[in-house]
This record gives structure tokens, C-alpha cells and sequence, in this order.
């Protein structure tokens, strides 16, 4: 059988989902909310259902893609609040066509609709006339991204030690675990917080979307590292850099906004 495409699995989640009286509204997000998608995008799809609808939705739209191609593995999310979410590979698709479903309750406010998060999801279908892009408040986000600062400086200085004792022992997995935790990651989010401090909580997920191409660069060159030498040098790299962008950082007043470069 020929691999199922893209839009034959949109277009099959598209009508499973308008099928379903409980489903209010229904919409495509993640790359495709960008217009980033590609051959290598997974399909994001999410639907505002009746809270007590959640299990047989998810039943239905399961039928219509085993319908479309057998379900080869599915994966269920644990731990959700408001919503549930589950993945399925479908057995003649690429590995990459992956759905990402979430059913979000219809009591939840929550709705993934902030622009500066989510992007402009593709509607599909809105019964209700939910379906309305949001903003972020600006003066309260971020009035919690400078709460921020001071608190990531002081977890830094306390944990540096870390790394530099697993690197002396010659721990190398244990050295480059804390590098990564107590170091990369957190100067990750005070670069957000310098360039896009709407996004500080996406980690190094979309970088080259949402940074500079000179500071990708940059972080990508120390998000690598060769051995314990090279560690100890771009441990201090990070240091510094880190440094540099919490005095930045602490430099803008209360009253001030966390503009990018």
C-alpha cells in the first residue's frame, strides 16, 4: 500500500472529528500554526469536546485512522489537567506523521489560542465561535519574566560547583548531565529572556525560530561537547555568557519591558 501523506491524514481527522456532535471546535497547531510545517511535521491537532465526551472522542477519531491505516502504536499522556492528549503512529506512514491529539474539556478556559505561544492555529471547524486569538497580558508577563532573573542568578552561582567536581572526578555522564541542567539550560532561558521573553519557558526547543542566527550559533557550539577538556572550556564559556545576560538583565528598571536585541 502507498504511504498514507499528510493531507490524507488532516483531511481523515478533519471529518472524524466534525462527525462527532460533542466536538465544538476543532483546529491544527504546532509547526503548522507558523506555517513552518514540512515532510518532517507531525499533525497537531486539537478539539474543544464535552467534558464528559473526552474517551469516546478519542474512540471515534482512533476508529476513522485505523480505517485510514492500522494503528501501530499509540501513546497515552499521564498527568493532564483540563485536557487529554494522546499519540498515534499510523502503520503506513511515515515515522515523522505522527498525531499529536488533545481534547481539551469544554469547561477548561484553556485553549492554547495565545499568539505569542501557539502562533494562528488553522481552524478546521467552530461551532460555537470559540475559536479567538488571545495576547498575552504584556505589563504582567512581564513583570513575571523579571521575577525571574534574580531567582535564576542565584540558582546558578549555587550549582556551578557541580559540574566542576563530576568533570575533576572524571564522571563524564554525571558532568555532562549537570552541564546541561544547571548550566546550558539556564542560560537558554536568559537568552529568551533577552530576545523573546514571551517564549522563556520553550527551552531549547525552536532556537533558530526564535533567536538571532549569531546566537543559535553561538549556544549550538556549546550545546556540544567532545570530552572533559572541552567541557571545562565551554563550562566557563556558558559562565560567562550567563554572567553577561543576568547583568543585563538586572540592568532594566522595574518599569522597564525585556526588549529583544
Amino acid at each position: 500500500m502507498d504511504a498514507i501523506t499528510r493531507p490524507q491524514l488532516v483531511g481523515a481527522l478533519q471529518r472524524a472529528l466534525q462527525d462527532i456532535d460533542a466536538v465544538d471546535a476543532a483546529w491544527e497547531g504546532g509547526s503548522a500554526a507558523f506555517d513552518r510545517d514540512d515532510a518532517l511535521s507531525d499533525v497537531d491537532a486539537v478539539a474543544v469536546v464535552a467534558d464528559d465526551a473526552v474517551e469516546s472522542t478519542f474512540a471515534l477519531v482512533e476508529a476513522a485512522l485505523h480505517a485510514l491505516s492500522p494503528v501501530a502504536l499509540r501513546y497515552d499522556v499521564p498527568g493532564t489537567a483540563g485536557f487529554a492528549q494522546k499519540f498515534y503512529r499510523l502503520r503506513d506512514t511515515s515515522e515523522f506523521l505522527v498525531v499529536d491529539l488533545v481534547l481539551m474539556r469544554r469547561s477548561d478556559p484553556l485553549l492554547f489560542r495565545e499568539v505569542e505561544l501557539h502562533g494562528h492555529g488553522r481552524t478546521w471547524f467552530d461551532r460555537r465561535g470559540i475559536l479567538v486569538e488571545v495576547h498575552l497580558d504584556v505589563a504582567r508577563d512581564m513583570e513575571q519574566a523579571r521575577a525571574r532573573v534574580p531567582v535564576m542568578a542565584a540558582h546558578f552561582a549555587m550549582f556551578q560547583h557541580l559540574v566542576t567536581k563530576e568533570r575533576l572526578r572524571e564522571r563524564r555522564v554525571d558532568a555532562l548531565r549537570f552541564y546541561q541542567s544547571y548550566t546550558f539550560g539556564p542560560l537558554v532561558e536568559a537568552l529568551r529572556l533577552l530576545h523573546c521573553p514571551q517564549r522563556r519557558a520553550f527551552g531549547p526547543r525552536y532556537l533558530r525560530r526564535d533567536l538571532p542566527a549569531a546566537v543559535c550559533e553561538r549556544i549550538e557550539a556549546l550545546g556540544y561537547v567532545r570530552d572533559l577538556a572541552d567541557l571545562a572550556v565551554k563550562h566557563e564559556q556558558a559562565r560567562r555568557w550567563f554572567d553577561a545576560c543576568i547583568e543585563r538583565l538586572l540592568a532594566l528598571g522595574p518599569g522597564s519591558g525585556l526588549p529583544a536585541e
